[in-house]
């Protein structure tokens, strides 16, 4: 049987008594009762003991029990005891005074029965209870919801240190590609050369654009996981993007003598979505084919119309994927390794099917096992949204801005070098700045027609360099950043240049923004 304190302040004996005895026969609790006749012996009892329940009067010998109610709830911040008033006097404005100061319920002594006492005592300690564990659960959730959004924040704090992270790596490792690239890529264009030498030139573009699509590929991942993938739709036709994926694929598929056959019967193939990022899939798909299809190979591609979509099919008769493998394949950091010397860390199929769903459309992957090839499955809804044709630019040749002159704003000493002796080639007059300081005095100094400008820079960025320029007047400016991130290269268009491109960049398409951007000083 549960045994239950009670602590009973009354300055009448029989008074005490009778609720002692009308206690004591309850079958279901037993009760130790501690007796008190005043204040002074009520606070010691409290001292020594914590009861289930207080039975209390209102008129002591030695204070009231409104006042001993209010200093034992303040000491505490509540009550840490339900009580119940005990009275002779029905004094309903006492009882609520009394009730105010944390009392539960008040019962006259003169008519208080057995069973109605018992009920009052067990159902306050009941009560009390359940108070205290619902305060005891509150406690406990609000302490839950705390760590939790510790935790939250934390994570929160990491995933952005992750991506500042991330985008500093990715700047630190686009940086050196850059002056490789430009040196290669100009000279294949504008030196004569040996069919080994240029062979030679061609493998190192290759190699050196495909560790920046690696990084790319790092950053996208990223991109993908915070919900911030970005897609410019616009109408496209997807039979050009399987045919500039497959002149970038060309040359791997000629080396293993793989036969591609390409059957494009698809009548509908324009789609609502952006060249880059569709070309970006198939490349991806035609890549995986040819690492995984071994020489004298075939690869297939199909496109067709079914129920308003265009379904892209790639078929291969290579490695193939184990039944168990068919659900992860698409998972970030799952690559296909059926043999040692396969490459990749994994990311490609996944960005692909983050870009595939970004268009609206789905892609899902077949293979009868190991050794059987495999099908990937990509469909897209079709566009019938008519839009205007762009406007072409005017034609200018690049002869026709030579001898304006250019401000090559890069901290890269080798970046900067390279670049100014290619544009001073191309008949540009070049000056050089490594700072946002010696930047924005040289353009005071010597206003150039152009800027090509890097935005990590010692001493600020430049995008600080574009605002203290654009003050003082108009000032053409091209980024040219290891940063590429989308709300890189909005921030860049918001500040005023004219286009944001990411290292290591192709010098023919940087030529070209020049010749663009130089034309309307022509006009």
């Amino acid at each position: 049987m549960e045994q239950r304190t009670l602590l009973i302040i009354d300055d009448s004996v029989e008074d005490r008594t009778r609720v002692i005895n009308h206690l004591s026969g309850d079958a279901n609790f037993e009760y130790r009762v501690i007796e008190a006749g005043n204040v002074a012996e009520a606070r010691t009892a409290l001292a020594e003991t914590r009861p289930d329940c207080v039975l209390l009067a209102p008129l002591l010998p030695d204070g009231n029990g409104l006042d001993f109610l209010r200093t034992v709830g303040a000491e505490h911040g509540r009550l840490p005891f339900p009580a119940l008033i005990l009275t002779n006097t029905g004094d309903h404005e006492t009882a609520v005074a009394l009730m105010k100061a944390g009392a539960l319920d008040y019962m006259m002594k003169s008519n208080v029965a057995a069973d109605s006492i018992r009920r009052a005592v067990n159902s306050a300690i009941y009560k009390s209870r359940a108070e205290r564990r619902i305060a005891e659960q509150r406690l406990e959730l609000e302490r839950c919801y705390a760590e939790a959004r510790a935790n939250n924040d934390a994570l929160r704090a990491a995933n952005a240190a992750k991506d500042d992270f991330l985008a500093m790596l990715s700047h630190e490792l686009r940086t050196p590609l850059t002056p490789v690239l430009s040196l290669v890529s100009s000279t294949i264009k504008d030196t004569p050369l040996t069919p080994d030498l240029r062979e030679t030139f061609s493998m190192i573009q290759r190699n050196v654009e495909l560790e920046a699509r690696l990084i790319d590929d790092l950053l996208d991942l990223t991109q993908i996981a915070s919900g911030r993938l970005k897609i410019d739709k616009k109408n496209v036709d997807v039979h050009r993007c399987i045919e500039a994926a497959l002149d970038i694929c060309q040359e791997g598929f000629a080396e293993k003598r793989i036969t591609i056959r390409v059957e494009q019967t698809a009548a509908e193939s324009t789609v609502m979505g952006e060249f880059a990022r569709l070309d970006q899939v198939f490349w991806n798909l035609l890549k995986n084919a040819v690492k995984f299809t071994k020489a004298n190979g075939h690869v297939t591609i199909t496109t067709t119309n079914e129920g308003g979509d265009v379904i892209v099919e790639i078929r291969d008769d290579g490695m193939g994927i184990e039944p168990e493998r068919l659900a992860s394949v698409f998972g970030a950091f799952n690559p296909i390794k059926p043999q040692p010397t396969a490459t990749g860390i994994g990311l490609g199929l996944a960005i692909t099917r983050a870009i595939v769903e970004g268009h609206g459309g789905s892609i899902r992957a077949e293979s009868d096992g190991k050794g059987c090839g495999a099908v990937f499955h990509v469909r897209l809804p079709t566009s019938r949204i008519a839009t205007p044709p762009a406007e072409e630019p005017p034609c200018v040749s690049s002869s026709a801005v030579r001898g304006k002159t250019i401000l090559v704003v890069e901290d890269h000493e080798d970046t900067r070098r390279v670049l100014s002796r290619t544009l001073r080639r191309k008949g540009f007059g070049v000056t050089g700045a490594g700072s946002v300081a010696a930047a924005a005095e040289q353009f005071a100094d010597s206003p150039s027609d152009l800027i090509i400008c890097d935005i990590g820079l010692p001493d600020g960025t430049g995008w600080d360099l574009m605002e203290k320029l654009c003050a003082r007047g108009p000032v053409r400016a091209i980024a040219v950043s290891g940063y590429g991130m989308d709300h890189d290269v909005q921030k860049s268009r918001e500040l005023g240049f004219i286009a944001h491109l990411t290292k290591p960049i192709d010098f023919p398409k940087l030529e070209s923004l020049i010749v663009e951007s130089l034309a309307p000083a022509l006009r």
